[in-house]
């Protein structure tokens, strides 16, 4: 185990801290629909700040494609179109202010954008559908989602009075080809290395854990507290940024 870790350049503490929270973001997001990069950006920001975003929108890849072998019939593409046009400028901007931006005014955006998610959980706010609030929806998606890999509440915001399965689908569809579109732009960049996919692959097995357990629990499990524990946890962690 410490040859790996020094193969990975990580102390076995902080990787073990890493394979906690993706675990129980995995766990969180098949469960609510949110959690991987909503709890773990800012907690991985703490602990590793190298992982992100490339870690995060890897594994929310991952669990997206999950969730749209479950929802698939459900994605319908007039939802999602002019959203997914709108990242593109939107992850222009997100990749600037990666590279333009320090690390201590990063710190701050993917906090503010963690709280920004929680508030669309709490509020619901309800917007007219329309294409001009789906365009600028995939902009600040773009944003959040490439500094962050938080890309789902603005979209959210926007179908949430849909079915919960229509609004699980659609948001998986769209996070499985923004995660693509992302993880393109961040390599153009040159923010993705091989040792990512390193570290990726030793802690793929906490994400799929976390995955598998909320499948096995899921009817059992009141989604409503789980909601809940998610956001103290997303808020919790922001407010510690923004110390």
């Amino acid at each position: 185990m410490s040859s790996l870790m020094q193969w990975l350049d990580i102390p076995l503490s902080t990787w073990l801290g890493c394979a906690l929270i993706l675990a129980l973001g995995a766990f969180l997001q098949r469960i609510t629909g949110f959690g991987l990069a909503v709890v773990g950006a800012p907690v991985l920001l703490m602990l590793e700040p190298r992982l992100v975003p490339v870690l995060l929108v890897l594994f929310g890849l991952t669990v997206s494609l999950m969730m749209v072998r479950h929802y698939w019939r459900e994605v319908r593409f007039e939802h999602i179109g002019l959203a997914l046009l709108g990242r593109l400028p939107g992850n222009a901007l997100g990749i600037w202010l990666l590279l333009a931006a320090p690390m201590v005014v990063l710190e701050k955006l993917i906090a503010a954008i963690v709280l920004f998610a929680v508030l669309v959980t709490l509020c619901r706010f309800r917007l007219a559908v329309n294409r001009l609030t789906l365009f600028g929806a995939g902009i600040l998606s773009g944003i959040f989602g490439t500094i962050a890999a938080i890309g789902g509440p603005p979209i959210a915001l926007l179908l949430h009075a849909m079915p919960p399965d229509s609004v699980r689908g659609n948001l998986a569809a769209y996070f499985t080809l923004t995660s693509l579109l992302t993880l393109v732009t961040l390599a153009l960049a040159g923010m993705v290395q091989l040792w990512h996919f390193q570290v990726a692959l030793t802690l793929l097995p906490a994400v799929l854990a976390g995955s598998a357990l909320a499948d096995a629990i899921a009817h059992r499990v009141n989604k409503r507290w789980m909601q809940r524990l998610s956001v103290t946890l997303c808020t919790f962690a922001a407010l510690m940024l923004l110390l």
